[in-house]
């Protein structure tokens, strides 16, 4: 495991994740609870986060314009690739996903990037356990005219979200919620 992966396992393992008894989103029961934004709104967790992102990017020869996900989770993630990819000189824009379109102005889902029909991008999120914010994110970027080149998250929780994606995207996780509770 990369010096940069180490950290930042020990920043998730340390702000976001907790043991105990909880009911997530989908109101499956758990032993344990991410709250990712914990660490993506860190100053470190963020920047190793866009940083082992662009380096898959780049290892990966993903070819994209933007990058963005369904608002909240992926908003600071997105943020934080544009602006270290800005910083490092091969800029990629980020975008927002709206849960709803708003209901003045443009009544646009997609915000922050207005590239042309076809533009290629990638879609992110903090956590995948259904994979449901991501493929909503997705069809949204799909329905304005953008073709989706890969979806990432931060940590994958292996309940059936991965399969989900990869039937229809590349899928990359930077951790495995086996890769944070082996000691915790």
């Amino acid at each position: 495991m990369s010096q940069i992966l180490q950290e930042l396992r020990e920043i998730i393992k340390k702000k976001s994740l907790r043991t105990g008894d909880f009911t997530l989103a989908s109101g499956k029961k758990s032993s344990y609870y991410l709250d990712c934004r914990t660490t993506t709104l860190d100053p470190r967790g963020s920047l190793l986060i866009a940083r082992l992102i662009l380096e898959t990017i780049r290892k990966e020869n993903i070819q994209a314009e933007a990058i963005g996900g369904l608002t909240m989770g992926a908003d600071p993630i997105a943020a934080a690739v544009a602006v270290v990819s800005g910083i490092e000189g091969q800029p990629l824009p980020g975008f927002i996903v709206r849960k709803e379109a708003k209901d003045h102005g443009t009544q646009k889902f997609i915000e922050g990037y207005d590239g042309p029909p076809g533009s290629r991008v990638i879609i992110v999120d903090d956590v995948c356990t259904t994979a449901g914010s991501i493929l909503k994110a997705a069809e949204k970027a799909e329905q304005a005219g953008y073709k989706v080149e890969a979806t990432f998250c931060v940590v994958d929780r292996e309940e059936g979200g991965t399969e989900l994606l990869r039937e229809k995207y590349p899928f990359y996780a930077l951790f495995t919620a086996k890769d944070l509770l082996s000691d915790a």
